[in-house]
């Protein structure tokens, strides 16, 4: 009976075959040689190949690469020129139509300031602000209650009734629960530090809260000179302040009474305040946070003024405004939160 060879026997049969094939004979002639050869003709040989692979290994870098070719000039080398990175993109120049505001106030009979800004984080700008019109700034009126009450909210101990003065302040427009509101702050400097911060916060340095005024019967804060350019920079960022979203909220739900003007545009938040000028002019002030027609969401501020009595010239030239600015305004899609 045949069994399994061992693994040790099929070495040993292998080892049989290589020693007798002629290869194997041939290398052991061949080493015989060598093993007789006189010494020194078997010791030049192998330090020639030695020395071959000493330079050979020399002329490479520890990576396996042949090393880098130095190359020397005369006089004094020129220095590389430092790489400077490119400066950060500065905001985007948006467009809208300054011809047709133009033609609104000749219309109408009015003059018109009104500016728009990009939505950005709070303190920040993302896109430039586009302005148009005669005018650049104007009075408050009742606009300032937002950042009044954005103050307010900063406070440790807030009025029991907060809920019902900014509904009666934001939503209906009422000056009467904004002088409440202010006074909540502390007096008139206190008060006017305190919204001077709010301002500051939202990177406008340059407004400050008036704390006077010569005309009778009316509070001074309401006097208080904002730009068109920063008012919208406001209302651009405070949509994208989440924490005083409790204020923001009631921008959405205004009377008819004040809906004018980009109450009209779906989907806006709006502060609508008017008031009067010394002469008895009809002044109309709105800060607003509206889509455009291409969906993005941009703050707003207008001021119009019209001749005494004319209350509803003024209202029509702030719908025609309105217009304009959702279907013409472009270049604001940088402004994100």
């Amino acid at each position: 009976m045949t069994g399994r060879r061992s693994s040790s026997g099929r070495l040993r049969g292998t080892g049989r075959r290589i020693t007798a094939s002629s290869g194997y004979r041939g290398a052991l002639g061949s080493a015989r040689h060598v093993w007789h050869a006189p010494l020194p003709l078997v010791v030049v040989p192998m330090a020639l190949v030695l020395l071959a692979v000493i330079v050979f290994g020399a002329s490479r870098s520890a990576n396996g690469r042949p090393a880098p070719v130095e190359v020397t000039t005369s006089g004094t080398p020129t220095p590389s020129p430092s790489r400077t990175p490119p400066p950060p993109p500065g905001p985007v120049e948006p467009v809208a139509d300054v011809n047709q505001v133009e033609g609104i106030e000749s219309r109408y009979g009015v003059r018109v300031g009104l500016a728009v800004a990009g939505v950005a984080p709070v303190g920040q700008r993302l896109t430039a602000t586009w302005t148009a019109g005669s005018l650049t700034s104007g009075p408050t009126w009742g606009t300032l209650d937002v950042p009044i009450a954005l103050a307010v909210l900063d406070l440790d101990r807030m009025p029991s009734n907060l809920t019902y003065l900014l509904t009666k302040s934001i939503s209906e427009s009422s000056l009467s629960s904004d002088e409440a509101l202010y006074t909540f702050l502390g007096g008139a400097d206190d008060a006017a530090q305190a919204v001077d911060k709010v301002f500051q916060e939202f990177g406008d340095p340059v407004t400050t809260v008036a704390t006077s005024t010569d005309r009778q019967g009316v509070p001074p804060f309401t006097q208080t000179d904002w730009t068109v350019a920063s008012q919208s920079e406001f209302a651009g960022q405070l949509w994208c302040s989440s924490g005083d979203w409790y204020v923001t909220s009631r921008m959405r739900h205004v009377d008819d009474e004040h809906s004018y003007g980009f109450g009209g545009v779906v989907g806006s938040y709006i502060k609508t305040s008017e008031g009067t000028t010394a002469d008895g002019s009809v002044v109309a002030r709105q800060m607003a946070i509206i889509p455009t027609s291409t969906g993005e969401r941009v703050g707003v501020s207008l001021v119009v003024t019209a001749p005494p009595d004319r209350t509803g010239a003024a209202r029509e030239a702030a719908d025609a405004v309105a217009g304009q600015v959702y279907f013409t305004a472009r270049g604001f899609e940088a402004g994100h939160c």
